[in-house]
């Protein structure tokens, strides 16, 4: 499973946490996933994780923060420029703490 829900907001903070975990859980359960929030949102903490989620047996972290490239068009100057940058996105990871192969 691989879903990257991008987030925007007004201003260099980007959107809010809050928001970017569920629209990502909207875009999961959209793509056909049971997904069980566990324990939910938790606000940012200490880096990118906003919340966890447990999916068919397997419990992820969803991060929030800069994950998509976009192409800046600025026209400030009197000319067209595209620059590239990092945009903000939710996108979640599988926990591997206790995790064996067998």
């Amino acid at each position: 499973m691989e879903i990257l829900a991008r987030v925007s907001g007004p201003g260099p903070q980007g959107g809010d946490p809050e928001r970017a975990y569920q629209v990502w859980v909207h875009f999961a359960r959209k793509a056909g996933w049971n997904v069980t929030e566990n324990p939910g949102f938790q606000g940012l903490r200490g880096g990118t994780e906003c919340g966890r989620v447990e999916i068919e047996g397997l419990e992820y972290r969803v991060h929030y923060g800069l994950r998509v490239r976009l192409t800046l068009v600025d026209d400030s100057a009197g000319r067209v420029t595209h620059r590239p940058i990092l945009d903000h996105a939710a996108w979640a990871e599988p926990v591997l703490e206790g995790y064996t192969l067998e």
